[in-house]
């Protein structure tokens, strides 16, 4: 008959487990402490930051189509140089046929506001805004001087935005060189950081950053999905008020294409497209009579891009960031309400952050269970 005797386990076994278990969780506070030293540091290091992320975001989108070009036995420096060459041939092609129609709005709206600004239509306009708010708000009126006055110091600015731009522009070019190093060396670069991870954690490191570059893809993806819808559902918008309404909103395509862009930023995109919509549809407007009956179509143009932001953030971004980076759609609403406590860069890069976490926290638990110690 067989024996049922108890199997006995050493204490050096146990010991050993118990080594393992500690220089798991070492490893893993050190994490945690890491991400919490560069929250402590990011006001110091945003730029830099920022330029990095953008370029590795970038260079997700950018590697794939590389990848492909050297399995067909093309260098990848080579690959590289061309998708970089079509991307600056396209976006040269977009400046030239954008940036004329941009200045030659701005030019107008600039010299309608020159004419324009004390005459009787911008006063009627506001006399008929403070009847509205009047009914519902007795003591709030809006102050035609500083209005004016508002307008003057935007224009006055004109010089500082210009400069801004020159700044952005400077920036993009750096983001644009640490993005063609993460494109040519980025394997190179994986495999170094790996050689430095201990032999019993380098397969569950190689899992992390895989499945990190996978993450990054799929949000990457799920932004452009999610841009193309809001700039799509803010074209078909426009299209609406200028045929039914006739509200005289010129650059459609420029100003959905505004709000599409903006949408990287969660909540920003309709905001960023509604301002340039209303401003453009006052001064198309002035002296018609019909226009100034609807206000200007400014109720209608902000209901559109109201109806535009519902939409985004109740149905496209939750599937779309739900279906990419595989998290629930309330979980997506939530984390980027906390991203929001550190502005613009924390809403921005809220959703792929937890994504990984996720990964890095899954991969540990995975690795503590096949080492039986959870």
């Amino acid at each position: 008959m067989g024996s049922n005797a108890p199997v006995s386990i050493s204490s050096f076994s146990i010991k050993a487990g118990q080594l393992a278990l500690f220089k798991a969780l070492a490893y893993f506070g050190l994490l945690i402490l890491f991400f919490w030293s560069a929250f402590q540091f990011l006001p110091y290091l945003y730029n830099v930051i920022f330029m990095a992320v953008v370029a590795s975001l970038l260079a997700s989108i950018i590697s794939p189509v590389v990848d492909r070009l050297e399995s067909r036995g093309i260098k990848r420096s080579l690959g590289t140089l061309i998708v970089f060459g079509s991307f600056f041939l396209a976006f040269g092609f977009f400046l030239v046929g954008i940036v004329p129609n941009v200045l030659n709005e701005a030019t107008k709206l600039y010299d309608i506001f020159q004419s324009k600004s004390g005459s009787s239509e911008i006063n009627a306009l506001i006399d008929s805004l403070n009847a509205s708010i009047g009914k519902f708000f007795p003591d709030a009126k809006i102050d035609p001087n500083i209005v004016s006055k508002f307008a003057s110091s935007f224009f006055g600015q004109l010089k500082n935005i210009l400069a801004g731009t020159v700044d952005a522009i400077a920036k993009f070019i750096f983001t644009l060189i640490i993005t063609l190093f993460f494109v040519i060396d980025g394997d190179r670069i994986i495999k170094s950081t790996l050689a430095l991870v201990p032999n019993q954690y380098f397969e569950m490191a190689l899992n992390v950053s895989y499945k990190m570059q996978v993450n990054l893809s799929n949000f990457v993806r799920g932004q452009m999905m999610a841009a193309g819808a809001i700039a799509l559902e803010s074209l078909i918008g426009l299209y609406f008020l200028n045929i039914v309404f006739d509200a005289n909103i010129s650059n459609p395509f420029l100003i959905a294409g505004i709000a599409g862009m903006a949408n990287i930023i969660p909540y920003v995109g309709p905001v960023m497209g509604m301002t340039p919509a209303i401003i453009i549809s006052v001064y198309n407007n002035l002296g018609d009579p019909i226009a100034a009956a609807n206000y200007y179509y400014i109720g209608h143009i902000i209901a559109m891009f109201i109806g535009v932001q519902v939409i985004d953030n109740n149905v496209v971004s939750p599937l779309v960031m739900s279906s990419s980076m595989n998290m629930h759609p309330l979980s997506v609403m939530l984390v980027i309400l906390v991203g929001s406590q550190w502005g613009i860069l924390g809403m921005l890069l809220a959703v792929p952050t937890w994504g990984v976490v996720k990964v890095i926290v899954n991969e540990v638990l995975e690795g503590l269970r096949r080492h039986h110690f959870v």
